[in-house]
């Protein structure tokens, strides 16, 4: 498959995200009522689109596209923070409407630690990955040629759900 030159970011594009998911979270929480339950609600909802989007949009529509990540992990390839900040800001003001500041915190929470979680996975030497080994082995075998597997990145929940989990030890015997 060519190498997509279509999600090339600039380092800023790319990191923003670091930056604006928090502010955001910060908002959510300063101007709704804080509620444990949306808040995991919230996550859950995250952990879902994650993986359905990642499974179903990256990996058919886009697959091209997202193949160029594939190939260079820690390359500044996806869609920008910038385009994904101001959707997000957008969302926020019908989830104060209708009550929802801590579902939206929580979904950002969500986006937040896959942003972290995604770049550090790539990148080894990351202070985070003496505490992700099993989520790195996971997104391991996801980035291996061929393998449709393991599309959570911030938790395989989902890929238990919808049976598209391997675990990477069970993978690896059954090539000996």
């Amino acid at each position: 498959m060519a190498l997509s030159k279509k999600w090339q970011l600039t380092p800023f594009e790319y990191k923003i995200d670091f930056l604006i998911a928090p502010v955001l979270i910060g908002t959510a929480v300063c101007i709704g009522p804080l509620s444990i339950l949306q808040t995991i609600l919230g996550v859950l909802i995250w952990s879902f689109a994650e993986y359905a989007v990642h499974r179903f949009s990256f990996h058919q529509r886009f697959r091209k596209d997202h193949w160029a990540h594939h190939l260079d992990p820690k390359a500044y390839i996806g869609i920008s923070g910038l385009t994904i900040g101001i959707a997000y800001a957008f969302l926020l003001l019908p989830a104060w409407w209708l009550g929802l500041t801590a579902t939206y915190a929580g979904f950002m929470l969500g986006y937040f630690a896959y942003v972290t979680l995604h770049y550090a996975l790539h990148r080894p030497e990351h202070h985070l990955g003496r505490f992700i080994k099993s989520l790195a082995n996971n997104h391991e075998m996801h980035h291996l040629r061929g393998i449709e597997k393991n599309f959570g990145v911030t938790s395989p929940l989902w890929d238990f759900v919808f049976l598209t989990y391997i675990h990477p030890a069970k993978y690896a015997k059954s090539f000996h």
